[in-house]
């Protein structure tokens, strides 16, 4: 029986968890202790946070593992491409791990393969961020150099706005380092492939829209059409940018997420950031499958478990389309919940997800990617398609709180 260690037991990994139990692995989780569902469903688990590399080798080597993975997470990438290469497993190589996770990192290897990334530095100071805000101008965009789940992202229109916002960025990063860049106007947009054996595919492109929520970059909404449907010229062109980014970056295998903006100032595509793993809100395991037909989290870990190499240049991508659309709340309890099982029953409505929702529940405000709900899964032929479901779904599904008396609708 092959053993696999996976990071993480959060909902996010589950997908993985459950395709190895059903290829007969014996599945052993690391994580910090909580409410995670991966937890009961390991063999085995071991509490420790995803960012010790050294401890959790020590882990792999007790326990003789033949594989480590993680997804839908960035935190625990550099420590499963760590352990994999001081054990000799197949893995993408600790120093290409950094090149997905820290974002200075990432934009300077961007720049050195011919990819577009707008003006940026890196700051570990207040003091150095101002500097640099001032070189660089604005508006610009304050991140965490190593984090996700747009936490610490801001939008800053006002040098005065650094104050407020280098503090809450800085204690997300782990390496206690922020990126300041120049903010680009214009169209934002996602792709997912997979890469093997020295070759690499784009599968499907997103788009994406936003909670109206100030100086915030909270996804409300991405849309994911097969690549074999692309044929708009922008598109294609952020199609050939991330095949050129993900092969510069000499990714040898797994799922890539990449986001860009395509600027019609300059008529450029610029990265944004580019992730080592599957994106979250089930878009490895559910949207892309739906998208283009294409199983991803199954060719990961055929080849982590068994070695199965598929060939890449053989895909027949399917031609549809895929969605998933959160939303938030006002901070209070879950007054009531109306109409899901109406709503469950649509056509096109694949999945809906309201485990952090129920009523009685304290939910809160909306602040990072970790405070909005849902998500609710679609897919259809087409983008048209997908909105008009998505449409029945916002106007028949009700869902309220209730804070010091009054009655909050839910945020679309």
């Amino acid at each position: 029986m092959k053993k696999i260690m996976i990071l993480g037991a959060g909902a996010g990994q589950m997908p993985f968890i459950n395709i190895c139990k059903r290829k007969g692995a014996y599945v052993i989780v690391v994580s910090p202790e909580g409410e995670y569902p991966g937890i009961k469903a390991a063999d085995r688990f071991y509490e420790c946070d995803t960012r010790e590399k050294e401890q959790i080798l020590h882990i792999g080597r007790k326990e003789q593992i033949d594989a480590v993975t993680t997804d839908q997470t960035d935190v625990s990438v550099p420590s499963a491409a760590y352990v994999a290469e001081q054990m000799g497993l197949k893995g993408i190589g600790y120093q290409t791990s950094l090149l997905f996770t820290d974002k200075y990192k990432m934009y300077c290897a961007a720049k050195s393969v011919g990819v577009h990334v707008p003006p940026f530095a890196r700051a570990e100071s207040f003091g150095q961020a101002a500097k640099q805000l001032r070189r660089i101008g604005t508006p610009a965009v304050i991140k965490p150099c190593d984090s996700s789940g747009s936490r610490g992202v801001h939008r800053i229109d006002r040098v005065e706005q650094l104050e407020e916002y280098f503090e809450d960025s800085i204690r997300y990063s782990g390496t206690h380092a922020v990126v300041i860049e120049a903010f680009i106007q214009g169209r934002e947009y996602l792709v997912d492939g997979f890469a093997l054996d020295g070759k690499y595919r784009n599968l499907d492109l997103g788009i994406k829209e936003y909670f109206e929520k100030e100086g915030t970059y909270i996804s409300k909404m991405c849309m994911f059409s097969s690549a074999a449907l692309i044929d708009h010229p922008v598109e294609r062109q952020v199609l050939r940018t991330n095949q050129m980014l993900v092969q510069g970056l000499g990714l040898d295998f797994g799922i890539t997420h990449g986001e860009y903006i395509y600027s019609k100032e300059d008529g450029r595509v610029y990265l944004v950031e580019i992730a080592a793993r599957g994106g979250g809100v089930y878009l490895s395991s559910d949207l892309t499958p739906k998208a283009c037909g294409i199983h991803t989290n199954e060719m990961l870990l055929d080849y982590l478990l068994d070695g199965t190499v598929t060939d890449l240049d053989t895909l027949r991508l399917e031609r549809k389309v895929s969605a998933w659309r959160c939303f938030a709340c006002k901070e209070g309890v879950v007054k009531y919940i109306r109409n899901l099982e109406q709503v469950q029953k649509m056509e096109g409505v694949d999945r809906i997800c309201l485990d952090g929702v129920k009523e009685g529940l304290r939910v809160k405000e909306l602040t990072d990617d970790t405070t909005k709900y849902g998500p609710i899964l679609v897919s259809a032929n087409s983008r048209n398609a997908c909105r008009e479901i998505l449409k029945r779904v916002e106007s028949t599904l009700e869902i309220a709180t209730e804070d010091q008396g009054k009655i909050y609708p839910v945020i679309w």
